[in-house]
């Protein structure tokens, strides 16, 4: 079925659509979805990058999960729902050039806006002039950028000394973290890789079958980093660690909510039950459940929150700044904090969100627009 939210409501309400059905209609309300909970990692960050003490909780773990973590784990059940549904549903290389498209350049270009100006000007406020920046020692800004790129599970997040001593973080951890926030992307693509050999065992074995036995593959690695991780780290080794088993089973837990979507009901007991369920398991401070069954619940709860704003999400006309958002949100506060542009979270937020809404707008309309522009011309 193809078309949108609005064609669709005049011919059915919203109560009677299937979450596939909703999902064909590429709703705009995604995108202000993805937007919020890049804002709500900034908004996370604020205390931590600001000096104000201690990250806000999450709203359904707050025993566990500070508010940026209930933010990231909503990307990645979101992700495997919609990214997971479009694994399955394309060819192995479509999927593949798609997926390069819309992450790889803009990543690319941030980190090295981050190496060539954050870094810079974090550089010259501490040493006053920018003599020495420029190196090719494994902490240097030439090292930082050569192992960002790779996407590396583990990599040092700064460069040289830089807001080492001239920011709250910096002094709190003693090291130089130019963009934090990026940590969660290697596991992103790893989601990605997974996903794709799932889809091409599944268009052998079915699609449904498959995908069932990876998410209890995921869940019974998951399990295992939580009461054998001796045992499962010898198994898994160097492919995996603790966090990307709870990272997958929250993703490919979205992509098999998309292989049933077709019954489940957009506003059905389904989603409301999972809910209550993200509720109940966020709320007993299990640390096990928060990180695994609230987040995983996400990729249910979203897609209803998505389809009641997607009136407003129209005003976006189709541009999606939520990556960009998520690119430069930490250098960009790390520059406010260095220059002490704001002394409160409020105006911290707001500085924050200006600054790096200015660099999303531009990675969409420069990078990721044009990236996407030339993949569908091919």
């Amino acid at each position: 079925m193809v078309g949108d939210t609005a064609t669709l409501a005049t011919s059915s309400t919203l109560r009677s659509l299937t979450l596939d059905e909703f999902l064909d209609t590429r709703s705009p309300g995604f995108d202000l979805v993805r937007l919020v909970l890049a804002f709500l990692v900034l908004v996370s960050h604020t205390w931590t990058l600001g000096g104000f003490g201690n990250e806000p909780v999450s709203p359904l773990a707050p025993k566990v999960l500070t508010l940026g973590g209930f933010a990231v784990g909503g990307f990645f059940a979101l992700s495997g729902l919609l990214v997971g549904r479009s694994a399955l549903n394309r060819r192995t290389g479509s999927f593949a050039r798609a997926r390069f498209a819309r992450v790889i350049p803009a990543l690319w270009v941030a980190i090295a806006f981050s190496a060539s100006i954050v870094g810079v000007l974090g550089w010259i406020h501490h040493h006053h002039h920018v003599g020495g920046y420029l190196t090719f020692r494994p902490d240097g800004p030439v090292g930082y950028v050569g192992r960002a790129v790779t996407l590396p599970v583990s990599f040092s997040h700064g460069i040289a000394d830089v807001f080492t001593t001239d920011t709250p973080y910096g002094v709190a951890t003693g090291g130089s973290f130019i963009n934090g926030s990026l940590w969660t992307l290697p596991y992103e693509i790893r989601c990605y890789l997974v996903i794709g050999l799932v889809a091409i065992v599944g268009r052998r074995y079915g699609g449904r079958r498959t995908m069932t036995i990876a998410w209890l593959v995921s869940l019974a690695l998951a399990i295992g980093y939580a009461k054998r991780v001796d045992l499962t780290t010898f198994v898994a080794g160097p492919y995996a660690d603790r966090q990307l088993a709870a990272f997958l089973f929250v993703f490919l837990t979205g992509t098999m909510v998309a292989v049933w979507a077709h019954r489940i009901r957009l506003f059905g007991w389904v989603p409301v039950a999972a809910l209550v369920l993200a509720v109940i398991a966020g709320r007993g401070g299990s640390a096990f459940l928060s990180e695994h069954i609230t987040q995983a619940a996400m990729a249910l709860v979203l897609p209803p929150v998505a389809a009641m704003i997607a009136p407003l999400a129209r005003l976006l006309r189709g541009i999606d700044v939520s990556y960009g958002l998520y690119l430069y949100a930490w250098p960009m506060q790390q520059l406010v904090a260095m220059y002490h542009w704001a002394t409160r979270p409020a105006t911290f937020i707001a500085v924050s969100t200006v600054l790096a809404a200015v660099c999303a707008t531009g990675s969409w309309f420069a990078v990721e627009r044009p990236s996407m522009a030339r993949l569908r011309r091919r």
